[in-house]
Parts: C-alpha cells; sequence; structure tokens
C-alpha cells in the first residue's frame, strides 16, 4: 500500500525537473483511465443502492429480505454487509439512516439464546427454530462474513458491538470439549471464522480472553498430527486465512507461540503448493493425496484467500519464503487459461470471490500483469461496465459481484471517496512522483462536495500494530496519518491548501464545473 514519508527539499536539475514532470504527467494519464473505470462502477452502485438494494427492506419488519427471507447464513452474512459497503462508499445518509436500522430491526426481532440470533419467519412473524450446530453457524457466518467486513470500514460503531456481544454469547455457551477446552463447533469453517473474529476483538479491545479463545482453536488443530485442511476454496479457506492472522498477531504478543505456530503452519502452506496446486502455483479446489495429475482438476476460485495467509507468514517472521510463490501466480495470471476462467460455471460469485482474492495480494505484492487481470475480469464478469443497462441482482451471489466491484471501483481511487456521489462524477487517483499522489475529479455536471481520504483503518480501527493480510477487508491503499500534514495542490488553478490527516480524512471541499475536470497533487507538507 501507499504510505507517506518526509520528502526532502533539493534544488532539482534541469534532467531532475523533466523527469519529474514526465512522471506526474504518466500519473495524470493512469488517473483519468482509473477515474473511468471507478466513476462508471460507482454510478453503478448508487443506482443499484437506491433502485435495487433499499426497497428489499421489509416495511413491516425492518429487515433486508435481499432474496425473500431473513436468514443468517446468507441475508445477514453475504447480502447485508454489501449494501452498508455500497452505502458507506457512496450514500452515508443510508449508512446511517436505513442501514443501520436494520441492524436494530434483526436484533430486536431475532436475538435468541442470549444475543445469538435465529433466523425470522417472515410468513409466521416467529423466529425459526434451529439445532445448536446451525444456530452456531449461521451466527458465526454473520460475524466473520457480514459484521466484519462492516466493522474493516466504520470500526467501533454499533457493529463492532453486536459482533462482540454474538462472540461472548457463542464462547459462553460452547459446548464441545476438546484437550484445550471447550470450543463452539467441530466445523472447520465455523471455526476459521472464529480465529479470524476472535484476532481482531482481542486487538480492538485488549481483552485476554479473545485471544486465549482464539488459541484454544489453533491448539486444537495443531495438536493433529499432519494436520492439512483438505478443502481449499470456500467453506476450507477461512482456517487458512485465520491460521495466518493469528500467527500475525502472536508475532508481536506472544513470540513463543508464534514459533510453534509458524512449524505447523509451514507443513500446511508447503502440503498445499505441493499436492494442491498447479505449475504455476494456481490452486485446485482441494488436494488430492494421490498423484491423478491436474488436468481435469478445477481451480479454486478462494485461490488468493489462502495466499493471504502466506503473506501474514512472511510479515510475521520477517522473511520471503512465499512472496516470491505469490508474485509468481500473479505473474501468470496473463496466461491464457486464466483469462475468463469459469471458477464457477457462469456464476458471477466465482469471478467476485477469485478477483477479491487477488486484489488482496495485489495490495502488497504489485504485479503489472496480475493488475491488467484484475481490471478485464472486473469490468468484463463482475462490474460488466459495457452493459449500461447491467444491474446486479440482491441475493447473495449477486451481493458478492457488488463487493468485489466495489473494491476494484476503490482500487482506482487509491482508496478515496467522494460525497455525495452524483451520477456523471468520476474519481481517479494515481501514484505520481516520490511519495506522491495524483488525483483527478470530473463531473458530468457542476459538483460540489468532499474528497474523503482513507486513514490506517488497521490501526486506528483495528487496533493492528502491522497491516496483516486478511480477508473481508477493503484494502487500504493511499493513506494519510491524522496527526501529519500534507500538501494538497490544485494544478489548475495552481492553489496548495496544508492540511492536517485528520482534515483530510473528514473531507476536503471539491468544486468543479460540468464537463471541467479539477486535479490535484497530494505529497507531505515540507
Amino acid at each position: 500500500m501507499i504510505s507517506f514519508t518526509a520528502i526532502l527539499l533539493f534544488l532539482a536539475s534541469p534532467g531532475d525537473t523533466l523527469a519529474g514532470e514526465k512522471i506526474q504527467s504518466d500519473a495524470f494519464t493512469q488517473a483519468a483511465e482509473s477515474a473511468a473505470i471507478a466513476g462508471a462502477t460507482l454510478d453503478k452502485v448508487s443506482r443499484w443502492l437506491h433502485g435495487t438494494a433499499l426497497p428489499r427492506i421489509d416495511a413491516e419488519t425492518g429487515l433486508y429480505i435481499a432474496d425473500g427471507r431473513w436468514n443468517y447464513r446468507d441475508t445477514a452474512a453475504d447480502c447485508y454487509p454489501f449494501l452498508a459497503w455500497a452505502a458507506w462508499a457512496v450514500d452515508r445518509e443510508v449508512l446511517n439512516g436505513a442501514v443501520r436500522r436494520v441492524l436494530h430491526s434483526e436484533q430486536r426481532l431475532c436475538n435468541h439464546l442470549d444475543r445469538i440470533p435465529v433466523p425470522y419467519d417472515l410468513e409466521k412473524g416467529l423466529k425459526q427454530a434451529l439445532s445448536y450446530e446451525e444456530m452456531v453457524f449461521q451466527a458465526s457466518e454473520y460475524v466473520k462474513d457480514g459484521l466484519i467486513a462492516i466493522v474493516e470500514v466504520t470500526g467501533k460503531d454499533e457493529w463492532f458491538y453486536r459482533m462482540r456481544d454474538i462472540e461472548d454469547d457463542l464462547w459462553k455457551h460452547a459446548r464441545i470439549e476438546t484437550s484445550f477446552g471447550k470450543i463452539p463447533s467441530q466445523n472447520i469453517e465455523v471455526n476459521g471464522e472464529q480465529i479470524q473474529a476472535l484476532v481482531r476483538l482481542h486487538t480492538m479491545t485488549g481483552d485476554a480472553r479473545y485471544l486465549v479463545w482464539a488459541e484454544r482453536l489453533a491448539d486444537h488443530y495443531f495438536s493433529q498430527e499432519n494436520f492439512v485442511p483438505n478443502r481449499l476454496r470456500d467453506h476450507g479457506c477461512e482456517i487458512i486465512g485465520g491460521l495466518g492472522l493469528l500467527l500475525g498477531v502472536e508475532s508481536e504478543l506472544n513470540p513463543d507461540k508464534a514459533v510453534i505456530y509458524a512449524a505447523g503452519l509451514k507443513k500446511i502452506f508447503d502440503t498445499i503448493l505441493e499436492k494442491g496446486c498447479n505449475e504455476d502455483g494456481m490452486m485446485f479446489n482441494e488436494i488430492k493425496r494421490q498423484a491423478f495429475g491436474s488436468r481435469h482438476r478445477a481451480f479454486s476460485d478462494g485461490w488468493g484467500y489462502n495466499y493471504v495467509g502466506y503473506l501474514c507468514y512472511d510479515m510475521a517472521l520477517g522473511v520471503e519464503t512465499y512472496q516470491p510463490q505469490v508474485r509468481r501466480i500473479l505473474t501468470a495470471l496473463s496466461k491464457p487459461v486464466y483469462r475468463d476462467y469459469q471458477w464457477e460455471g457462469n456464476s458471477i460469485d466465482g469471478w467476485a470471490d477469485s478477483v477479491e482474492g487477488g486484489l488482496y495480494l495485489l495490495n502488497r505484492v504489485s504485479v503489472s500483469e496480475g493488475f491488467a487481470w484484475a481490471d478485464h475480469e472486473t469490468m468484463a464478469h463482475i462490474a460488466r461496465t459495457a452493459e449500461t443497462d447491467h444491474m446486479w441482482g440482491t441475493m447473495k451471489l449477486q451481493s458478492n459481484g457488488v463487493r468485489t466491484a466495489l473494491m476494484h471501483a476503490l482500487m482506482h481511487t487509491q482508496g478515496l471517496t467522494l460525497h455525495p456521489w452524483r451520477q456523471g462524477l468520476e474519481l481517479g487517483a494515481a501514484p505520481g512522483e516520490g511519495d506522491s499522489l495524483v488525483i483527478l475529479v470530473r463531473p458530468e455536471n457542476d459538483y460540489q462536495g468532499h474528497l474523503e481520504f482513507d486513514i490506517p483503518r488497521h490501526r486506528y480501527y483495528l487496533g493492528f500494530q502491522k497491516d496483516w493480510p486478511r480477508m473481508n477487508t477493503l484494502p487500504e491503499w493511499f493513506t494519510v496519518e491524522p496527526d501529519n500534514m500534507y500538501s494538497v495542490h490544485n494544478v489548475d488553478t495552481d492553489e496548495t491548501a496544508i492540511l492536517t490527516g485528520r482534515q483530510m480524512h473528514n473531507g476536503v471541499s471539491v468544486t468543479v464545473k460540468g464537463g471541467r475536470a479539477v486535479r490535484f497533487v497530494v505529497s507531505a507538507a515540507p
């Protein structure tokens, strides 16, 4: 990701000046291209939010019935969070109004075992009875896929407290006996989700219980001789990413424990590379324990989710054991076999998951072939920007498409957002000379609003000392430190403002005439 460092002032020679002008000119060209890409997608997201998604909030219950029902394995876990992301990106009034009220409604109607929820039967107007195992599964899905995603962009807001409360009660009522204490489930997917949630809760609160529970799960699996998860796609990726994130945090808090976990993870990672990948390192859906060959084995749309754990390993140990492998697979995406590959047949969900994982990796390991692949796959199969009449639905697979389209758009804005969003807006950004960022805003009609810059959310929202690679997040691209000073130079008016990062995060005023563009260069203030 891009971060600011102090810029040294010096007298530039004519050659230096010409080189700098060339870099900045190329950056503005890239920003203009990115503005067109991001603008088209964010326009669609805004139309989807207001015209398709919000009407799916049930007037009687206040629940978001994206696919005609309210449950926690699909609707709350996979539809609701991206309703929230869409509102966060293009309409904050909706986020703090209608979207927030859904949270209030589901707690009022669905809490069942203390604060653990169950689905709501809209026809009967009653909660649905579930087995203990299914109740735990659905609640864990809501926490990991739903609430974590929202908390990653809102911090310690009401969604955080909902996540914490559900986790407290899942572990209060845990009933599965292990050698290390009780856990809520025997399901490896649930336990991977739990590790990811518990690690975040520990760093956000400082409460030792959450780390103890996460370690209980990790110890349960690492105590099994030669433990390697066989499934490398969804419903299997969670434990791999969870253990990687736990290793990262343990490397800072408990180095002795980290040594043990690192050894276990290396066995898992090496086995996957040996038995679960093709020659490029692209992962298959599962590990085959016999040498059947790879010709007819389908690729996993969760390949990027798994490699996130590999990058955590390298960061935690300060090594480059797996980063070259990640770079190799991102480079290999230029091969014809990966272009338009049908990860899950013709379902948008396969492309959405594959590109999402790829963007997690590209945020850490910059590879031009990978970025080109992500652009093509997103525009052709997810955002479908060439089809102006195309619009997503609201069921879970379509909602996952909205998620990845948003992630891709915000890569092209380098994490910047414009508020309020208006149809016909274009916003793009690109790295400039040194550590600077160049920004282009171009509206179809006269526009007045504010440009919001991202902050290191991993630290300010989640309490991570390092920006650990992880699932269920919007990657950080260009971030400002709230207490640092920055220069925001309007290239077209030749005006410069010196602002704090906090002011920039709260919003920089932008006024632009329709059909014209305004360009900015942002750098650390001298």
